[in-house]
């Protein structure tokens, strides 16, 4: 692989993990308030981000294994055989299970509640407690891939 095309990938790689990660980690920011409101169906922030539909942004994260397996195969070839690059993926698979079994089905769960015609205040607060502590969960699988991206070891 040509070291352009190399530096391209790793940007791409890095671009799609903080677009995917700093999305889910702005969802758990959002459930937080939207635990600790008086009202949650009064606040515009709230209303607006709990809106019916997926989160596309956090989606992103699922490209964070593509392009680091491309950039694996594609130029670290001597890589294969460490630790490292499968314990990050390892990382990614945990977060990816914890987003899809957990914090989006909390976030369709608080959006439903927050947009019936007479707000479940209380089904909300549930669910934006479930998707914040999904999100911790996340977000430390997220600094350890990035860690052990950084550190490389073994």
């Amino acid at each position: 692989m040509s070291a352009p095309l190399y530096d391209v990938l790793v940007l791409l790689h890095v671009a799609s993990a903080l677009v995917g990660f700093g999305a889910i980690a702005v969802s758990g920011l959002e459930a937080f308030s939207g635990r600790r409101s008086d009202d949650p169906a009064a606040d515009d922030s709230l209303v607006r981000f709990f809106r019916p539909g997926n989160s596309w942004p956090g989606r992103v994260v699922f490209l964070v294994p593509v392009l680091g397996l491309a950039l694996l195969f594609g130029g670290d070839r001597p890589d294969v055989p460490h630790a490292w690059p499968w314990i990050g993926l390892g990382l990614w698979v945990a977060a990816a299970g914890l987003a899809t079994g957990m914090c989006w089905p909390a976030e369709r769960l608080a959006q439903e509640a927050l947009g019936r015609p007479v707000p479940d205040v209380a089904t909300f607060r549930q669910a934006c407690g479930r998707l914040e502590r999904g999100v911790v969960l996340i977000e430390v699988c997220a600094v350890a891939a990035l860690a052990i991206m950084i550190l490389q070891p073994g």
